[in-house]
């Protein structure tokens, strides 16, 4: 068996490059690069270099935005278009992403895995980033974001929750969020919708009169006022000298 069209389904498709991805099979050595249009398929190993960054759109309308410096595994997309179900795993190894939730995390969470937590996203919208051997996932809107380590786990519906390692940790700032998507996506968002989310920013399930937040396993209820990122924000980009995080979070 040769390449990885012969012997694997292809789960999506390249929905936008800048300048260029690359992917490697599984089974394989060599990475290809990824053109416009190019398949994608489960296990494929997405890295992107310093200075590019693209976006896969999956058979369900799932959206996954990656950012410069990033390394992403496929690890699993089954999805049956009849009922409209499925299951998804993605495994970040390092960087950032936006992900869009499409059909199969209307009714079964998506996956998110970093070296340190899970994140499980339903029916949602949310940027996840691994980088300084941190996760840090910002909920951006939709039905719920979770996340799962070895000590438990934490929920949000908030719109602008962030949920790390140590379970809900506040609202992000809006500085922080403009940042993180103009890492994401090489350009500034708009001027902010409503609830504090970017317009422009594609999402799965509107916001609608959702409760703002939902109880974590912890006793964290993520509604909080408080905005973790809002006064460090100079710190967690490295620019004061005593960041909170060694080195830039991007």
């Amino acid at each position: 068996m040769s390449g990885h069209g012969a012997t694997a389904q292809q789960i999506g498709v390249v929905a936008s490059l800048d300048p260029n991805m690359r992917a490697t099979a599984p089974g394989q050595n060599a990475a290809r690069e990824l053109g416009l249009g190019a398949g994608v398929v489960q296990d494929d190993e997405v890295a992107t270099t310093a200075t590019a960054r693209g976006q896969l759109l999956f058979d369900d309308q799932t959206t996954l935005s990656v950012a410069p410096s990033s390394l992403i595994v496929l690890d699993r997309f089954v999805y049956d278009p009849a009922g409209g179900s499925g299951t998804m795993g993605i495994k970040l190894a390092q960087g950032a992403l936006r992900f869009v939730g499409g059909a199969t995390s209307e009714a079964q969470e998506a996956t998110i895995t970093t070296p340190t937590a899970t994140l499980g996203i339903r029916g949602s919208s949310a940027l996840v980033s691994f980088i300084n051997g941190r996760t840090i996932a910002v909920f951006l809107m939709g039905q719920q974001m979770c996340i799962t380590t070895g000590t438990g786990r934490s929920c949000t519906n908030r719109p602008g929750g962030v949920l790390t390692e140590a379970g809900y940790s506040g609202q992000v700032s809006q500085q922080y969020l403009s940042t993180a998507l103009t890492r994401i996506d090489g350009t500034p968002p708009t001027t902010l919708a409503r609830r504090s989310v970017p317009a422009g920013v594609r999402t799965a399930v509107e916001p609608g009169d959702a409760p703002l937040s939902t109880q974590g396993a912890r006793g964290a209820t993520g509604n909080e006022n408080t905005d973790i990122f809002g006064t460090r924000i100079g710190n967690i980009f490295g620019s004061e000298s005593t960041p909170v995080i060694s080195g830039p979070l991007f």
